[in-house]
């Protein structure tokens, strides 16, 4: 049901923002997302991400992050989603996802991609 809220979600935005035009060219969209920690929860042994999305464009922006949750042998054991819309060119948008799937043991995060639609 969650997957399903955030792919609708994904879907929508977007659907909703066109794609790239025009404005200050920018740099791959993958270097505007930063992440900060990444761990388990206590509470829900699943994948906890933050992380920080900089607005490098020179037009309001759209951003969908999926990271890649990694368990230590290096398999990818889930994925978390973030949605963000209206970023403002040079803003800063803190941001939290977080996987479904739990397990336990050490894990790590990477960006496995980043979409990112201008207005």
């Amino acid at each position: 049901m969650r997957r399903a809220l955030i792919l609708a979600v994904t879907a929508g935005l977007l659907a909703g923002c066109g794609g790239q035009h025009g404005g200050s060219p920018a740099g791959p969209a993958d270097k505007d997302v930063r992440l900060t920690s990444c761990a388990l929860s206590r509470k829900l042994h699943a994948g906890v991400v933050h992380g920080v999305i900089t607005n490098t464009t020179g037009r309001t922006a759209g951003y969908v992050v999926q990271v890649d949750i990694v368990d230590g042998g290096g398999n990818r054991v889930d994925t978390a989603m973030h949605a963000e819309t209206d970023v403002a060119p040079g803003e800063k948008a803190k941001f939290t996802a977080s996987g479904v799937q739990t397990y336990g043991g050490r894990i790590t995060c990477r960006v496995a991609s980043v979409q990112r639609t201008t207005r």
